[in-house]
This record gives structure tokens, C-alpha cells and sequence, in this order.
């Protein structure tokens, strides 16, 4: 059985003690950020993935949410790629991954339905995963809640794929009575010199534009579930790395249903460490479906 070894050295830690108080240390955080009072259930969820250091508390709002609402056994998890060569939505389809607080076994039978009916949409691609950081940001929230839940662990690039093939999982996930949870991840403006990304120059101003313009109209996007175009838009505003992986849950979740998504958390990076002015950083935002 493939084992996915951990490989985001840093972004969380990875002795299980030490990860244990920190993943409630954020738990604690984000339960300040329970969904509405109207909201009966969530069917999907979208976390960043950058070090828990800056994004632990907008992820584990997230995560609590779902911790709250339901139990689900399976999470199919929709990554954002930073890696080269996946051109087509890459699924690990066996083997289990590696986190401090012990292992998550993938669903190889679910895994296996997706790929007989998405034909050339998805692709068998364990390889891809391998170096790849932004699901594996997410698994240990996952063990500490859910520990006996199961993984589909999917890579979805920006493509006009990434609508299609999550109204296409979703119609596998309507008869599964609450037990399958979706999960995307993706950062959201990235933004200075280090990201050769700075049309705003630097200061109090830019962040205004990334918060209230730039990161707006892509979370607006996914609020009004409008999955076909979220790709075009973080493709030309780059305003999401994970532009794949939010088309895809939003389209998943409106295919169960859901009029609109909402809110829960979102901050940047200069705003959890607001050192000098602001120059290089990063928007994150946790929605619930």
C-alpha cells in the first residue's frame, strides 16, 4: 500500500502533541465562527492552505462548522496545484497518508467510482500528490475530528474542468446520505515583489484593494455559486492559486442544492502579523456550503 509521506515542513507542526494543541488552539479560534443560525447542514466547505500560523484559524472556522453539523466518513478533498505536470484532474486512488496524529486511509471504492464515471475528466495520477502541499495542510484537522473518516484526495488545475467534474462527483455523492464532506483549498491574492504581483505599489492602500476589491470579487463568486466563472477570474485578477479547486466545490455544492455559500472567515497574513507596512502577503477565506 502507497504511503504519502508528509513534505509542507513547517506549515503545521509534525509531532503529534504539539499538533494536537495547536489544531485546538485553532479550533477554538474558528468556533467563534460558526455558521448562521439558518444553517441546518453543510455538504462542503473551502480553506486556505498556507502555514496554520497565518491560515489555522480561518481553516479550523471551517472545520468546526462541519465538526457541528455533521459526520461525515468520507472527505473528498479538491487541492490546488503548485506542481508541474498535472494538466487534468490527478486522484490518488489508494494508499493511505501520513500525519502526525496517524494515518488517513483513501477510499479506494469511491475513488474508484469516480474515476470509472468521470471518463477523461480525472486521471489516476499518485505521483502528483507526492510533493504537493495544499491537501496535506488539511489532513490532520481531519484526523483530530474525524478519525475513522476516509480521504479521495483529488489535484484540480484551473481548468473549465474543474465545474464539470465536481457537478459530476456530486451526482455520486446524493445518495450517500450525509456521509461524504468536500473540501477545497485555495490562498487568494498573493500579493508584492515576492509574487512579482504589486499593481498597487505597497502600504495601508494595497491591502485595502487586495481585501475590499481583489479577494472580494472572487469570494463573491463562490458565495453566488457561480462555479464557471471562477477560474476566468482568478486567471485574470490572480486572485486565487486554487482556482480548480474552488470551482469545483462550488459546483459540487450547488449540484446538492445550495443557493449560496457563506463567509465564515477571512484575513491575510499581514493582518495575523501586521509587521512595518504592508508589503507581501496573502488573502485566506473559509466558506461553508
Amino acid at each position: 500500500m502507497l504511503t504519502r509521506s508528509p513534505i509542507a515542513h513547517g506549515f503545521y507542526p509534525n509531532v503529534a502533541g504539539v499538533c494536537k494543541v495547536a489544531i485546538e488552539r485553532h479550533l477554538g479560534a474558528g468556533a467563534k465562527a460558526l455558521p448562521s443560525i439558518r444553517k441546518k447542514k453543510v455538504v462542503a466547505g473551502i480553506v486556505p492552505h498556507a502555514g496554520w500560523i497565518y491560515s489555522g484559524n480561518t481553516a479550523a472556522a471551517v472545520f468546526s462548522s462541519i465538526s457541528s453539523l455533521s459526520k461525515p466518513e468520507v472527505f473528498i478533498l479538491f487541492g490546488s496545484v503548485h506542481v508541474f505536470g498535472v494538466f487534468k484532474p490527478a486522484l490518488m486512488k489508494e494508499g493511505v497518508w501520513e500525519t502526525p496524529l496517524g494515518d488517513l486511509e483513501i477510499d479506494s471504492e469511491l475513488a474508484d467510482d469516480i474515476l470509472k464515471s468521470m471518463g477523461d475528466i480525472v486521471v489516476e495520477n499518485e505521483e502528483g500528490h507526492i510533493t504537493e502541499h495544499s491537501l496535506e495542510v488539511q489532513v490532520p484537522f481531519i484526523k483530530h475530528l474525524f478519525p475513522e473518516a476516509r480521504i479521495v484526495p483529488i489535484m484540480v488545475p484551473p481548468t473549465k474542468e474543474a465545474a464539470v467534474l465536481g457537478k459530476q462527483i456530486a451526482a455520486l455523492a446524493k445518495d450517500k446520505d450525509g456521509k461524504i464532506m468536500t473540501i477545497g483549498t485555495s490562498d487568494l491574492t498573493h500579493y508584492g515583489q515576492r509574487y512579482s504581483f504589486r499593481h498597487h505599489g505597497t502600504g495601508v492602500e494595497a491591502l485595502k484593494w487586495v481585501k475590499n476589491e481583489n479577494d472580494k470579487r472572487i469570494i463573491d463568486l463562490c458565495l453566488k455559486m457561480a462555479a464557471e466563472d471562477i477560474v476566468p477570474e482568478a486567471t485574470k485578477h490572480m486572485n486565487a492559486c486554487g482556482g480548480g479547486a474552488l470551482a469545483a466545490t462550488v459546483a459540487y455544492a450547488r449540484e446538492l442544492g445550495v443557493k449560496e455559500g457563506e463567509l465564515l472567515h477571512y484575513t491575510t497574513s499581514y493582518d495575523v502579523d501586521p509587521t512595518g507596512e504592508p508589503a507581501d502577503f496573502v488573502g485566506y477565506a473559509g466558506i461553508v456550503f
